[in-house]
């Protein structure tokens, strides 16, 4: 009676085939259900970096640009009285510059085929207004967009800064300037300022046409495109720039297989 009850108590102990199984489809379950939440949030930290990252690179691309419209026109007065700086203070392209050094004012616009803007800004740079580039021995010197040394000429440092958008050395959408060496000097090598920049759109508000002689009118009356200003004189009616960027993410979006693009 006894040898009996433990041979009941020892085949009661196990585990019968069926309960195995059971176990292994749980486990395997259980298995599933956390490596899919693991994969699941693993993609929302890559996508959550990403969108970070593509706020960050709009965000600086329009300080930039906001900081360089801020001073455009700037101007010293000389012994007389007279502004230092004479030329426009931005114009621009409704597509894009044929020629990133061309003489400066309109007439340098591809007319076509690119669907990004281009937009330039002239200015005197001065200590106060600009960065500097330390050069010792030699006194401090405004530098250009691409923090190259604009050069005095007549004792004023001209600023000519053009910003526009081409692919850098990766193959990148970037935000891109090519920046004056100083009025007559020519140019400093271009440079990629903000990567994954796809596109610039920029409208311009523009006062009533000016009277000879007369003072600028203040009250804006239109926005429009570039195309609209056709010469000099329509460009001096600029009183205030819209700046649109389309900023893509720095690569697709893993369980996408594209890229973030966004509207800053």
């Amino acid at each position: 009676m006894n040898g009996g009850r433990r041979l009941r108590s020892a085949t009661q102990s196990g585990l019968t085939l069926i309960e195995l199984m059971v176990a292994v489809v749980l486990g395997l379950f259980l298995v599933a259900v956390a490596s899919r939440f693991y994969l699941q949030t693993a993609e929302g930290t890559r996508f959550g970096a990403l969108e970070t990252q593509m706020n960050e690179e709009g965000a600086l691309a329009l300080d930039l640009l906001r900081a360089q419209l801020a001073i455009a026109g700037y101007s010293d007065r000389n012994a007389g009285g007279k502004r230092v700086y004479t030329r426009l203070p931005v114009w621009g392209c409704e597509k894009g510059l044929s020629d990133t050094a061309a003489p400066y004012g309109p007439g340098a616009c591809k007319g076509g085929g690119n669907r990004s803007d281009a937009i330039v800004v002239g200015y005197q740079a001065t200590l106060l207004n600009s960065q500097l580039l330390d050069q010792p021995p030699l006194p401090d010197v405004p530098v250009n967009c691409t923090n190259n040394a604009i050069e005095a000429v007549a004792g004023s440092h001209i600023a000519d800064n053009r910003f526009y958008i081409a692919n850098d050395v990766d193959g990148n959408p970037s935000l891109h300037c090519h920046g004056g060496a100083g009025e007559g000097k020519g140019f400093s090598d271009a440079a990629a300022l903000v990567p994954n920049v796809e596109t610039l759109h920029l409208r311009y508000a523009i006062t009533r046409a000016t009277t000879p002689g007369a003072r600028a009118p203040h009250q804006v009356t239109a926005v429009v495109d570039a195309s609209y200003l056709a010469d000099a004189a329509a460009w001096t009616r600029v009183a205030a720039v819209d700046l649109c960027l389309i900023v893509r993410g720095a690569r697709p979006v893993a369980g996408h297989g594209r890229a973030m693009a966004g509207v800053t």
